[in-house]
């Protein structure tokens, strides 16, 4: 036991020598290449790049219009060429610089330079959003609104890249340029003035938080880089030293907590990954069969119930049945283990090259059986309403809060064109310009000129009550409950709660009776709904007009219209 014992104390003394030594040479190593670092000439390129221009607002607000210009298109050289217009990339370098050197100068006119730009980018940016009549939430935008840790591990090296360029000189014009790209700050704050020009928090969140990211890590990788290149506070002493370590804990405790929202987005990536993953492995183990069909593509949409609804194309010889398309969503259900909805378009295809006819004797044409009428009419149907599903999708999120209840569509005889009513959960009708926005993105879809109509039906029906009623019945709870599905999808959503007294009850009593309701009715959104109290507004209104009493809840966008 003694000797098992004074063997581990000889292993660990050897491994804490050879520690000693590794840390030795690194030390050796970073001292050799800070010493051939002209400090003073990198002091003087970050003190230049330090004082604000008109130049550089110049620069920046034409890299914000090119970069908006760019994701209202979906075109990614535009926002590429954005990025290496943008001069936002130096200021950040000098942060990270006046942060270990603690150089009050640098940081001031730093700091006071990147908030000037980033305030100036994203009000310009809201601007012209206001302003352009495109203003569809494309892919380009969608991309930049849910960061995820590797955005924060990528701003981290090229942030590094970016600070070693500087010092060394070396590489300096091939390495910045890609630094910008990589790290892409300048198309965030585009993204965050879009979200303001359309009135989406969400968009606008996302993108300052990416900006925000991409900065915290550009910063923690300049700091790192220039403590390793020889930088110092200015004064070494205690309270130097105690400064710079109260820096260095502020800096720690934002990237933990930024860390936290990047590391559930990431989740959620992978989750999606793996979703999508789960649903090709199914639909091609049960849907790729030799020589008789082939799964060609597929789409998946988590509805607002629950379910799964997976839209696949395929390509065969002859259609499967209904039985065999339900044992595919049979086999669906049990590998994600949650309710699916498949919507299947067969495509018949002819196996090898095309064959020569026999020709008869009697020189008849060969004329290839019809389909039947239900088929053709069915294929048809199907093709359509998947497009128009994934159409649904974009129109939610552009007048959420509220939501699509129901379609109808209708083509025409004489003219390339469909007609479709829709119909709106919505408290107040829609603008022109918003039917304008819809009809455009379903007809981008289809790819077809499209005459759209819209209804809007109230998020809450009317709750009726009878004479002296004050209490509320199950079925009024359970209309009530239809808010509870929408606040929690929109959380900042206002109330209005209107009561009408009617001409039902006794005159002396009907403003004491309304008020009794709009109380019962308020205390099951607060309870029930999860709805906070400031957010629902309270009226009593005298009307004739209806005659029995009976309360409205009207749901309201975020900021209260």
């Amino acid at each position: 036991m003694k000797f098992r014992t004074w063997m581990q104390y000889n292993v660990f003394m050897i491994q804490s020598k050879l520690l000693a030594r590794a840390f030795f040479f690194i030390k050796r190593w970073l001292g050799k290449k800070a010493s051939k670092i002209d400090h003073s000439e990198v002091l003087k390129d970050i003190y230049l790049e330090s004082t604000i221009s008109t130049s550089y607002f110049l620069l920046l607000t034409i890299a914000n219009l090119i970069a908006l210009s760019g994701l209202i298109t979906n075109s990614a050289p535009a926002i590429i060429g954005a990025m290496l217009i943008s001069p936002l990339m130096s200021p950040m370098l000098s942060i990270g610089f006046a942060f270990i050197t603690g150089d009050q100068y640098v940081w001031t006119k730093s700091l006071k330079k990147i908030v000037l730009g980033v305030a100036l980018t994203i009000v310009a940016a809201a601007f012209a959003t206001y302003l352009s009549p495109l203003k569809d939430v494309t892919s380009e935008i969608l991309s930049r609104t849910r960061p995820n840790l590797y955005d924060l591990i990528v701003a981290l090296l090229a942030g590094a890249a970016g600070a070693a360029a500087l010092c060394t000189k070396k590489n300096y014009l091939t390495i910045v340029p890609g630094v910008a790209i990589a790290t892409a700050v300048i198309p965030p704050l585009s993204v965050a003035g879009f979200g303001i020009g359309i009135w989406n928090f969400r968009i606008f969140a996302g993108g300052f938080f990416l900006f925000f990211t991409n900065f915290v890590a550009i910063v923690i990788a300049t700091c790192l880089v220039f403590f390793l290149y020889g930088f110092r506070p200015v004064i070494i002493g205690e309270e130097s030293l105690t400064q710079l370590k109260r820096r260095v804990g502020y800096l720690s405790v934002i990237l933990v907590l930024i860390s936290i929202p990047l590391f559930y987005t990431l989740h959620q990536s992978i989750a999606a990954v793996r979703l999508r993953g789960t649903i090709e492995s199914v639909l091609k183990n049960s849907l790729n069969r030799e020589g008789q069909s082939r799964l060609s593509t597929f789409s998946y949409l988590k509805r607002k119930d629950g379910k799964l609804e997976i839209n696949s194309t395929v390509n065969t010889i002859s259609y499967m049945k209904e039985k065999e398309v339900s044992v595919v969503e049979k086999n669906l259900e049990d590998a994600l283990r949650k309710e699916v909805k498949l919507y299947l378009e067969q495509i018949q295809v002819q196996p090898g090259g095309l064959k020569e006819p026999k020709v008869k004797a009697s020189l008849e044409p060969a004329i290839a059986p019809p389909k039947p009428p239900q088929e053709i009419i069915k294929s048809s149907r199907e093709g359509t309403l998947a497009v128009i599903r994934q159409s649904a999708e974009k129109i939610e999120k552009v007048i959420a809060p509220s939501t699509i209840a129901d379609f109808n569509v209708a083509f025409h005889d004489k003219s390339f064109k469909i007609s479709m009513m829709m119909k709106v959960k919505r408290d107040k009708p829609l603008s022109e310009e918003e039917i304008l926005w819809l009809r455009r993105i379903i007809a981008t879809d289809l790819n077809i000129p499209v005459d759209l109509t819209v209804e809007t039906v109230p998020f809450v029906p009317l709750i009726i009550f009878g004479k002296g009623q004050t209490a509320l019945t199950p079925e009024m709870k359970q209309t009530i409950m239809t808010v509870r599905d929408i606040s929690g999808k929109n959380e900042d959503l206002n109330l209005m709660v209107e009561a009408y007294t009617g001409t039902y009850d006794l005159r002396k009593h009907l403003m004491k009776l309304s008020d009794e309701r709009v109380a019962a009715v308020r205390d099951v959104l607060i309870r029930e709904c999860n709805i906070r109290p400031e957010r629902i507004e309270t009226v009593v209104r005298r009307s004739k007009k209806i005659e029995a009493p009976a309360v409205k809840i009207s749901v309201l966008s975020p900021e209260g219209g």
